[in-house]
């Protein structure tokens, strides 16, 4: 756990909750309902305090399947194991690959602001990953040939090549 970290003011019942998810089972997941323009997602709050590891955003997928493999990441940086930007998993409880890649600051008050407000009083910005996942080919967003209808369901939050 982190030394510096300074737990929020709680103001209501669900951040209660969210605590309590913390505290006991090592992160909290915080799912996001889809919009007009904009795909449902999933990010954690905790594997950094917990785990000294990054947090998590998935995009595009049912909210039961997001959130079991946030959990598996979360188990295995449990257990020591840490994903970094770049990464790629084909293990995980989805039926293909996914690669990490680092979310970049300037967009977490769009996306992540329990987390934000979660981490506020740490010395400097708790790291954060984007899970993406392939096309039924296989092939990410940023690469050749890639299903287009794919930026729909998961926008990138870093611009990649």
């Amino acid at each position: 756990m982190l030394d510096s970290f300074v737990w929020p003011e709680p103001d209501g019942a669900p951040d209660e909750i969210l605590f309590r998810n913390v505290r006991e089972h090592g992160c909290h997941l915080m799912g996001i309902a889809a919009e007009a323009q904009a795909p449902a997602y999933v990010f954690s709050i905790g594997l950094y305090l917990n785990y000294a590891h990054a947090e998590l955003v998935l995009f595009g997928l049912d909210p039961t399947d997001a959130c079991a493999v946030i959990n598996a990441v979360r188990d295995r940086a449990a257990a020591g194991q840490r994903y970094v930007a770049g990464d790629v998993c084909d293990d995980l409880p989805l039926d293909r690959k996914v690669c990490f890649v680092e979310v970049p600051l300037e967009v977490y008050d769009a996306y992540l602001g329990t987390a934000i407000w979660f981490y506020a009083k740490l010395p400097r910005p708790f790291p954060c990953l984007q899970i993406v996942w392939p096309d039924q080919d296989g092939r990410f967003p940023w690469e050749a040939g890639c299903d287009a209808r794919l930026k729909d369901h998961q926008p990138l939050l870093r611009p990649l090549s």
